[in-house]
């Protein structure tokens, strides 16, 4: 990935609170992200033949895909890319940039939806702050949503801060989408209560609880300078 960042594209975000960036990643680098994405799904909810896994509701899928980072090494790698910590510093004007988590929004045909409104990044999130987030098309989409805040075009990103209003209904409306978020955070991150993130419990698992700062085993530091 070689990309440089200009001025207006930082204007262009401070204005609109989100930027496309189109052919930044290759068919074989999106592919080999979607291939590990769904072997990480499948050990997680261990679809069988008589249940596979296009018939899980997007509610169960969603509650699978969060933090592959630490279990797949080409995810783990493009979450803690320290070119795109870099944009995510330019852009959200903050340091230093640390990894809130990593999602893998993947539907099924049910077209059920986790969330009951579209939402901000920051009003779905239990890390405090977040400060926004990364979404990379790694398929084409099943049927053309005509958001800024989602690609259009796979190997394309968008970053959006986080006061931007996300589709979260008609993305999960979509059947058989498969696109890669990584949010971000900053400085020393909170975990607090948030009642429209369905994980907000999750790191009560890590021993943590809500208050608490959240440490670099779970939201490592991308970018310092």
């Amino acid at each position: 990935m070689k990309f440089l960042l200009a001025q207006e594209h930082i204007d262009h975000f401070n204005k609109f609170g989100s930027i496309e960036f189109t052919n930044i990643f290759s068919e074989k680098e999106c592919q080999s992200l979607l291939h590990s994405a769904e072997e990480l799904l499948n050990k997680r909810i261990n679809p069988t033949n008589r249940n596979p896994v296009h018939l899980f509701s997007n509610e169960n899928l969603f509650l699978n895909t969060k933090n592959l980072w630490k279990d797949g090494l080409p995810i783990k790698k493009l979450c803690i890319k320290k070119q795109l910590a870099e944009l995510a510093h330019h852009l959200f004007r903050k340091k230093p940039i640390r990894l809130a988590y990593d999602h893998y929004i993947r539907t099924g045909t049910l077209q059920d939806c986790p969330f009951k409104e579209d939402s901000t990044i920051q009003e779905i999130s239990s890390i405090r702050p977040t400060l926004g987030a990364l979404f990379i098309l790694l398929e084409p989409l099943p049927s053309s949503i005509e958001n800024p805040a989602i690609p259009k075009q796979v190997g394309s990103m968008v970053f959006v801060a986080n006061n931007v209003i996300l589709p979260l209904v008609n993305l999960f409306s979509e059947k058989n989408l498969s696109m890669l978020m990584i949010a971000f955070t900053a400085g020393k991150p909170l975990y607090c209560l948030e009642t429209k993130d369905p994980h907000t419990h999750s790191f009560k698992r890590e021993g943590l609880v809500f208050g608490d700062t959240v440490g670099e085993d779970l939201c490592p530091t991308l970018y310092a300078c």
